[in-house]
């Protein structure tokens, strides 16, 4: 086996980092370079790498570009993951407000850097860019290939964090038998204990209050992918209204460079036209002079003839 082949990582690191128009050619150079290598293994696992969609490239794009921002958003997933555990509802509240803010400023992120690789992002490439980046939140697996820059194609997930039941603590151990707990001194009995136990209560609030920041988190996930495709269809109508004041001002320069060529094109026609003449005028002048010239010779010859 050639010592000059890449190892595999930097094969699919480099992949998935080209633009999808340009995946399917280097995945087939590489392909023939580790068949011509005799790594029929390492062919065979580069041949089988999926091309990647454009929403997936900018994902990786963006992953690779700011991978500081791209962790601050997982970790804000891991504070979500446990703050859903303990059923904190402040911290849920606070932790998806964060997170909806991180997804959006991370696709207008990836949207820019599309604009700057000359590629459009409408808006259902913007919703999915931010589905992909809240999937990845709650999803080891898909949070891998993110961090990883190799997302093959838009990500989705239906929730968030572990099941709901999990999010509710478990109930306090009860008291030992031998241990009384006193109320205005009277030893609590079974008997004594009340349908509407208090913790009983707190935990069925804890259930309502975590449901309620389950929506709140599903909406803000939705408020983003909206801003974030109506960032982008301004953005396309910004560049359209760009592309269309380009193109007038190239309009009105072609016309200003052809009449221009116009006028340089009379100038030439009248300088050839000056040179004829001014060539004519010479070979006259030239003729006259010749013709001069015999008159002398003879005029001259005629003196020095004897009488």
């Amino acid at each position: 086996m050639s010592e000059d082949l890449p190892h595999i990582d930097t094969v699919v690191d480099d992949l998935y980092s080209l633009a999808p128009a340009d995946f399917v050619s280097h995945r087939s150079a590489y392909v023939t370079r580790f068949k011509k290598a005799g790594d029929k293994s390492g062919a065979t696992r580069i041949g089988g790498l999926r091309k990647p969609t454009v929403v997936a490239w900018l994902v990786n794009t963006l992953a690779r570009q700011d991978e500081s921002a791209v962790a601050e958003l997982f970790d804000l997933g891991e504070q979500l993951e446990r703050a859903q555990q303990r059923g904190d509802g402040p911290s849920l509240r606070e932790l998806s407000t964060a997170r909806s803010t991180s997804i959006r400023a991370l696709t207008e992120q990836a949207i820019s850097l599309g604009r700057d690789l000359g590629v459009t992002v409408g808006d259902n490439a913007a919703r999915e860019i931010a589905n992909t980046l809240n999937a990845a939140m709650a999803d080891p697996e898909i949070r891998d290939r993110v961090r990883a820059g190799r997302t093959v194609t838009a990500e989705t997930y239906s929730g968030f964090g572990p099941a709901l039941l999990s999010l509710v603590p478990d109930p306090p151990d009860p008291p030992d038998d031998e241990t009384e707990t006193e109320t205005d001194g009277v030893p609590d009995t079974a008997d004594d204990v009340p349908e509407s136990y208090p913790e009983n209560s707190s935990e069925a609030d804890q259930l309502r209050e975590a449901e309620h920041d389950r929506l709140v988190a599903e909406l803000d996930a939705a408020e983003t992918a909206f801003t974030a495709a109506r960032d982008a269809a301004d953005a396309a109508d910004s560049d359209t209204e760009r592309a269309a004041s380009e193109r007038r001002s190239a309009t009105k320069e072609v016309e200003r460079l052809e009449t221009e060529l116009d006028a340089a094109k009379a100038e030439a026609k009248a300088a050839r036209a000056a040179e004829r003449t001014s060539v004519e005028q010479a070979e006259s002048t030239a003729e006259a002079l010749e013709a001069a010239k015999a008159r002398v010779a003879e005029a001259r010859a005629a003196l020095e003839a004897p009488s």
